[in-house]
């Protein structure tokens, strides 16, 4: 695999940040992570779970954009 230490991932297409992640590169990995966590945030407003604060279901929707990540079978 490339080294991709010193890599702007803003000009990579998710489809190849994917690939990446994929391949354990973790920077490619904390990129979208942090590239979708608004989003995420954004969509868990609409969500209610008994027991839970906002925070609790920020993380299950990052963990949800996580097995995506790493289950997605192009």
């Amino acid at each position: 695999m490339e080294n991709t230490l010193n890599k702007d991932f803003t000009s990579f297409s998710d489809e190849d940040l994917v690939v990446l992640a994929q391949q354990g590169d973790d920077r490619a990995l904390d990129y979208l992570l942090s590239k979708y966590f608004v989003h995420v945030r954004s969509k868990s407003l609409s969500y209610y779970i008994v027991g839970a604060d906002r925070d609790d279901i920020i993380q299950e929707g990052m963990i949800g954009f996580l097995k995506a990540v790493k289950t997605y079978d192009f």
